[in-house]
């Protein structure tokens, strides 16, 4: 991937286009600050979001293949992205920069994903709040990487296709909500903390079925690495 840092404040409304493809990253260099990364002729997309300290909302329904914003202070934390298009792959990072320091701070993201291609994403979130509505996007893989503090990962809603996910709680409150009508699998690996399966049967050995799995032609398998803090899975309303 290409690190691209943001614009300096003489070049606001300038864009860096990337050599070999027709995608465009926007990054101001005020402290609230607009990511874009425009659509191209990529057929699926790789999203990493490494996210340090803070709040943060992902979601879908971005019009390009990523849109949102960053509120953050000091300067320094301003976030880096990233863009390559390698083959019909798009890749995207976004990353909070490694030197900042846990004290007086405010870092904040609202991201949407694009919902036309098929997404692998992966998250890993420090000590933050962080809510994945992840609802209408085409997930092909997910990884979520949970730190300290309280993370939500809403997969409720209709899906078209199957696929893994593997999520690790680390320290904090875990909440993951399921679907009612895809089928769901999860093979949740224990530790020291407390764990919940609601509205879930229970097939053994630390797997956990819901009730349209038997039957769902679309299914979800989900590997837990449950940590030491609190994790709650449960079917939607």
């Amino acid at each position: 991937m290409k690190k691209v840092m943001g614009l300096g404040l003489a070049a606001l409304s300038a864009v860096l286009i990337l050599s070999g493809c027709n995608n465009t990253i926007f990054a101001s260099d005020e402290r609230d600050n607009e990511i874009l990364v425009e659509k191209d002729r990529a057929k699926e997309l790789e999203v990493v979001l490494n996210f340090g300290a803070g709040e943060m909302d992902v979601a879908g329904g971005g019009k390009e293949w990523i849109s949102g914003n960053a509120i953050y202070e000091p300067e320094k934390m301003k976030p880096e992205v990233s863009y390559d298009l390698n083959g019909k792959v798009g890749e995207v990072e976004i990353a909070q920069p490694d030197h900042f320091k846990i004290g007086k701070m405010k870092n904040e993201w609202d991201i949407k994903i694009n919902e036309d291609v098929p997404v692998d994403l992966v998250v890993n979130a420090g000590a933050s709040e962080t809510d994945l509505d992840l609802k209408g996007i085409q997930l092909s893989n997910l990884e979520v990487n949970a730190g300290v503090g309280k993370i939500t990962v809403d997969l409720g809603g209709d899906w078209k296709e199957s696929f893994d996910a593997r999520l690790s709680s680390g320290v904090g409150q875990m909440t993951v909500i399921l679907p009612k009508d895809t089928g769901v699998k999860i093979h949740a690996q224990k530790g020291l903390g407390s764990s919940s399966f609601e509205d879930l049967i229970s097939k053994g050995d630390g797997v956990y079925v819901n009730e349209a799995y038997e039957d769902a032609k679309v299914k979800i398998d989900l590997k837990a690495d449950l940590g030491i803090g609190e994790v709650t899975f449960k079917t939607e309303k």
